[in-house]
């Protein structure tokens, strides 16, 4: 019986194969290990987040997050870029950029170092003390947190799944597992919690990139994987700006405490969110390797995300009606008035979808009129949305700015493909 089911099983997926021209067991094995590594991620940071919100006073929390803000927003120093040219060339088989990649994108978070100094000296004398005190401890750890990282990115071009969700997952447990730790021992020491994360975030990437170096079989170089890594970064800087903005105003305008339940709003969608986007990570490497139109590709995969959409809306749906007790049972009764900010959250995870595979497609085809509009001309959009709803409506702004904002940038990449496909038609 199980051997029949078994048989019945690879039949439909060697006739899906063949029907859709689309490598399914290559797709069903990389997605199995992307959501291995995706579900031990949510599990963490949920826990995380929930060992926060019981144990730290709201000041804490809101403020570990502003500091979290700060720190994404001046990685943009690292050239963050340099992760998807490095992926997209070893998925060509050049491996010979990796390294070097590594080496830049260190020797460019050494700008870093004074930067933090500049702020935290800056919030330590003008505004939170304890803020700036963490910022000018982070400026000693900042060049060696993200330059590392290009591990994942690395193996990922080279279609390493298996590995990419093993060395990323023990990631994850070893710095929440340190978090909850350090919790459980003094959840009142902000500076003690920010340390702990900094230690055990610069530790396991040097640790997991030094693995990687193993897993290298040729020095080949793309000459273009450089230039391309600087102009993914152009995208980023307004980008990672705009992606933390509504924290950075919120913490600014309204305090840490307001932070704090903004923060466990956005648990659920996030994670809800986290989750969909990597449902397209492996089929990056293919589609930069093959001359694909966008037609083509939703044509192949319109069996795979049709059901994917419906799991989504249907767990949308469950979660709507369950929210409060969900909050009340995790988060306790000081964080019950983050359940409607969360409730409404949940109307962006609908646009995630189409979002997440226009991006991935238009990054991965090099589709520079798309990536500018939305990467270079959304996050303007996003920072103006943010700015005045926040200002006009508080945390309610900071809600339905990022609905708003989800759906212009869907729309705007969108438009940037179709216009570039049909220039190349005509």
């Amino acid at each position: 019986m199980v051997r029949k089911m078994f048989e019945l099983g690879k039949s439909k997926v060697n006739e899906y194969t063949n029907k859709y021209q689309i490598d399914l067991p290559y797709l069903i094995r990389s997605e199995f290990w992307v959501y291995l590594r995706s579900g031990i991620s949510l599990i963490t940071g949920v826990a995380v987040s929930v060992i926060f919100a019981r144990l730290a006073p709201r000041e804490i929390y809101g403020q570990y997050n502003y500091l979290l803000a700060i720190l994404a927003i001046v990685s943009i120093l690292s050239i963050p870029g340099l992760k998807n040219a490095v992926l997209f060339s070893t998925a060509k088989g050049n491996e010979g950029n990796y390294k070097v990649a590594v080496k830049t994108s260190f020797l460019w978070s050494l700008l870093g170092v004074p930067a933090l100094l500049a702020v935290g000296a800056y919030y330590y004398y003008y505004s939170i003390e304890i803020v700036g005190v963490c910022l000018m401890i982070s400026s000693i750890f900042f060049p060696f947190i993200y330059a590392p990282n290009i591990w994942d990115s690395f193996l990922a071009g080279k279609k390493r799944f298996d590995l990419t969700a093993r060395y990323g997952s023990i990631q994850i447990i070893i710095n929440a597992a340190a978090i909850i730790g350090i919790l459980l021992l003094d959840a009142d020491n902000l500076v003690l919690i920010f340390i702990t994360y900094l230690i055990m975030s610069f530790s396991v990437a040097i640790s997991l990139y030094w693995k990687s170096l193993r897993y290298i079989e040729n020095r080949k170089k793309d000459e273009e994987c450089q230039k391309y890594g600087y102009f993914l970064t152009t995208t980023n800087v307004v980008g990672t700006f705009a992606k933390h903005i509504d924290k950075i105003l919120i913490g600014t305008l309204l305090g840490a405490s307001e932070l704090a339940v903004y923060a466990i709003a956005l648990v659920a969608p996030t994670s809800i969110m986290n989750l969909l986007k990597v449902a397209f990570s492996p089929i990056a490497p293919k589609i930069s390797q093959q001359g694909t139109r966008i037609v083509e590709v939703l044509a192949k995969l319109r069996g795979l995300v049709l059901p994917l959409a419906i799991m989504v809306l249907g767990s949308s749906i469950l979660y709507w009606f369950f929210i409060d007790d969900i909050m009340l049972l995790f988060f306790g009764t000081k964080y019950m008035e983050a359940g409607v900010y969360s409730k409404v959250l949940l109307l962006m995870i609908l646009a995630v979808i189409p979002n997440s595979f226009l991006g991935t497609f238009a990054i991965a085809k090099k589709k520079t009129r798309s990536i500018v509009l939305g990467l270079h001309v959304h996050p303007f959009l996003k920072i103006l949305i943010m700015f005045s709803f926040i200002y006009m409506w508080g945390l309610w702004g900071a809600v339905w700015g990022l609905n708003l904002s989800m759906v212009i940038q869907a729309l705007l990449i969108g438009v940037g493909i179709g216009s570039e496909e049909r220039s190349r038609e005509s």
